[in-house]
């Protein structure tokens, strides 16, 4: 039976929805005040488990059967909010009582993305569509895949969306790259593998968001198909959420933990700008890193003035930049920024897999959408170069690699945009000269070493031959260049990136070969040897 009364009319709302952005489902959560968080405030664990069980039976007696899902791990009650009563009133006399750590909405969330728009060219490896690819290239990509570019079987992306072509070409068959994909179903125990029967299908209608977000992380590399993800093998999985709600994306989480996943890529838009419902979002995702040591990507959704209650200490957030290093804004949406912005990527005109046949590809709009299954590829190629890694080496990887971007705040923009090249660089321990994309000669080129000491200087060498030359000022240290000569020197900064900018090429080294090497000389590192021919 249920037992509160309606609140006044006149009590001022908790919660606001926006129409397309998060809104109210007639579903709510609350979690009673666990033994521990009563200690915290004071009270003697005796008292603390009365106070529990006492919260436990009213919850029990005054939710009764409106709770449709209990989440055992979390002490967690979904329930439907009874007719005649609002999310609101209701929220307010269930906090009133003490008794909860947090109740809010269970909130229908949207992705992070806009409609679609033109295609833009760029370069990279034999996939048929990588020129369309520029993100790629932003975040040198290519440069990072001569370090490592395969995935890791014990390294699996949990990509939570709406579906994915099952069929498609470049997004791997069942037991290749591709693990079992989960449908959560209307309810957790309505959920089904998909072996048996769970339907995993996009049901985008056209957007295709779940395909679109697969592909940008992990479409199947180098194969002369289509595109590339951020590695060319890296392990992914579907999840599928029923409605998009809160609990259906926290129940996916859950389950791709409980399967082995080591990195969740979440796109679906989430109103933190409450503290409850950041509470319940700190929570849960404090209890998946404890348990499970899992990696949490989180776009941060397309409203440009949106300032949430508070960083999520135990998720990677991620805001988007455009093809100009600079926060993405549109007409009516944009990027937010903010305290709780962790990383930036990409979110403009990507390129990627979509849906209807086993072959369709297009640019996508714009969205954070976009930006972030870019974070979490990077994190597990990170990973599956070095699976023993723990969370905590991975993220210092990811975030110390990043470079800064257009009027670059760290109270905005976090630590920056993420670069595959400096990270795998650094996680190397090794230097390593960019295989530079063909510039021009006759003009002005940049070349780059990654993986250098912070603020050591890196100096380059160049010439025509292999062979041997002496590194002045290293003992015994030798470049793999006959007779090299010196190209410049560059500092390093704390991304390990070491780069001679707008460096004058003459116009007669056109289709001339040359080798490229660097050295770090605070301890003498030689990098790869690279050979470079400027086109004619």
């Amino acid at each position: 039976m249920w037992l509160i009364e309606a609140a006044s009319p006149s009590r001022a709302q908790r919660w606001t929805e926006q129409e397309g952005r998060w809104e109210f489902t007639g579903k709510m959560v609350v979690r009673p005040l666990q033994v521990e968080h009563w200690m915290e405030r004071g009270y003697s664990r005796q008292r603390a488990e009365e106070l529990y069980a006492e919260a436990t039976a009213y919850t029990v007696r005054t939710l009764g059967e409106h709770v449709y899902r209990y989440h055992e791990r979390m002490d967690e009650y979904w329930f439907n909010v009874p007719q005649g009563r609002t999310e609101n009133d209701l929220g307010e006399e269930l906090l009133a009582t003490g008794y909860y750590r947090y109740v809010c909405p269970n909130w229908k969330t949207y992705p992070c993305s806009t409609g679609t728009t033109e295609s833009v060219l760029n370069e990279c490896p034999d996939d048929e569509y990588l020129d369309n690819q520029w993100h790629l290239k932003r975040i040198e990509a290519c440069a990072a895949w001569q370090i490592h570019h395969e995935g890791d079987d014990n390294v699996v992306i949990g990509v939570i969306d709406a579906g994915m072509e099952v069929d498609h070409e470049d997004l791997s068959e069942l037991g290749e790259y591709r693990l079992e994909g989960f449908e959560m179903g209307e309810t957790v125990t309505l959920g089904k593998w998909e072996l048996d029967g769970g339907d995993i299908s996009d049901f985008g209608g056209g957007y295709c968001h779940g395909t679109r977000v697969l592909g940008i992380a992990a479409a199947t590399g180098n194969n002369q198909d289509g595109v590339s993800g951020i590695g060319w093998t890296l392990r992914h999985r579907m999840l599928k959420f029923y409605d998009g709600h809160s609990d259906q994306v926290l129940a996916c989480m859950w389950v791709a933990a409980d399967a082995g996943d080591r990195v969740l890529c979440s796109t679906a838009t989430i109103p933190f700008d409450d503290e409850t419902t950041w509470t319940m979002w700190y929570d849960n995702t404090d209890e998946l890193v404890d348990e499970y040591g899992v990696l949490i990507a989180q776009a941060a959704g397309n409203q440009a003035d949106f300032e949430w209650w508070a960083p999520l200490p135990d998720v990677i957030t991620v805001g988007g930049v455009d093809q100009q290093d600079e926060r993405w804004l549109g007409e009516l949406q944009g990027s937010p920024v903010g305290g709780f912005i962790d990383v930036m990527a990409p979110a403009t005109l990507i390129f990627s897999t979509s849906c209807g046949t086993s072959d369709a590809y297009g640019t996508l709009g714009s969205g954070n959408s976009y930006a972030t299954p870019q974070v979490a590829g990077l994190c597990a190629l990170l990973w599956s170069y070095d699976p023993n890694l723990d969370r905590e080496d991975v993220l210092d990887l990811l975030y110390t690699g990043c470079d800064p971007i257009v009027d670059y705040n760290s109270t905005l923009h976090g630590h920056g945009r993420i670069n595959a090249f400096n990270s795998l660089a650094l996680a190397t321990g090794d230097l390593w000269t960019r295989d530079p994309h063909p510039g021009l000669a006759g003009e002005d080129n940049d070349f780059k070493a990654a993986g250098a000491t912070n603020a050591a200087t890196v100096r380059f060498y160049y010439g025509s031959t292999t062979g041997q030359t002496a590194v002045s000022g290293c003992s015994n240290v030798y470049v793999g260049i006959a007779n090299a000569s010196v190209l410049g020197t560059a500092t390093a900064g704390t991304n390990g990136a070491a780069i001679i900018y707008d460096y004058s090429v003459p116009s007669g080294w056109a289709g001339q070969m040359h080798y490229l090497q660097a050295v770090d000389l605070s301890d003498c590192r030689v990098s790869n040897l690279i050979q470079y021919t400027f086109p004619n």
